[in-house]
């Protein structure tokens, strides 16, 4: 009597496990299974095109900041000298990105900084912060 209980509970186990452990649908399946209708606004339907994302035309820049991509072979050196000597302050260091965020000292004058941190040895390129 005890082999067939067990027989039996492991019969019903394993049909357990076939049942809800192994799945033949994808994982994106499986996502789709969870929402409720098919017009919600981050699955497109088929044939519609995904919204845009926003342009930067109506992003607002920040006045006295700005974002100072360098050189990895040449150094961030000559660029930390070029900072002293403008009288900027740097707020952050990207280490992995390779850049460097800087407080130019009158944000009135913030091109004449872009064109004069842009002559620095080293330097690829010179943005602005966005807010």
């Amino acid at each position: 009597m005890t082999r067939s209980v067990l027989y039996l509970t492991q019969s019903a186990a394993v049909a357990m496990l076939l049942l809800y452990g192994c799945s033949t649908m994808s994982r994106t399946e499986k996502q789709l299974a969870r929402v409720d209708f098919l017009e919600s606004p981050d699955i497109p339907s088929t044939g519609v095109m995904p919204p845009l994302r926003p342009t930067a035309a109506g992003l607002e820049f920040a006045k006295d900041v700005l974002v100072i991509n360098y050189d990895v072979e040449i150094g961030k050196e000559p660029l930390k000298k070029a900072i002293r000597k403008y009288g900027a302050s740097i707020i952050y260091d990207y280490r992995i990105g390779n850049s460097v965020v800087v407080r130019i000292p009158d944000p009135a004058k913030q091109e004449e900084a872009v064109l004069y941190f842009e002559k620095v040895k080293g330097v690829l390129q010179v943005s602005r912060e966005r807010k």
